[in-house]
């Protein structure tokens, strides 16, 4: 099993009606996934308290979402990166605004203990 990362990016708000459609969406479309034996772990993301990037040798503090904003994080494995192309290329938040990349992961080295 290979590790997978899908980041959402949104670009564009959504009416009311559309938030409540893409919650059912979802909804099947998490059942669709695990259907296929694979298990979720969604990551929702609050808002960015700040950004901050360099304009030569100054540290620059930025407010406000950058755009698009990044939402959400869902992490899960799969046995091939043709069955993570499509867990990605179904997701319905693509009809809703949303970008979604599929990156691959590796979780992080244990601690080595000091001595």
């Amino acid at each position: 099993m290979k590790h997978y990362a899908l980041i959402f990016r949104t670009t564009r708000p959504l009416t009311p009606e559309e938030l409540k459609q893409r919650a059912i969406d979802i909804h099947a479309w998490v059942e669709r996934v695990t259907e296929m034996g694979i298990t979720l772990d969604p990551r929702p993301l609050g808002e960015m308290a700040v950004r901050f990037s360099t304009e030569g040798n100054t540290v620059v503090t930025h407010d406000g979402p950058s755009d698009p904003s990044m939402v959400n994080v869902v992490f899960f494995d799969s046995a091939s990166r043709d069955q993570a192309l499509e867990i990605a290329r179904i997701h319905p938040g693509l009809h809703y605004g949303v970008t979604v990349e599929l990156r691959d992961w590796n979780p992080p080295r244990p601690l080595q203990a000091k001595e």
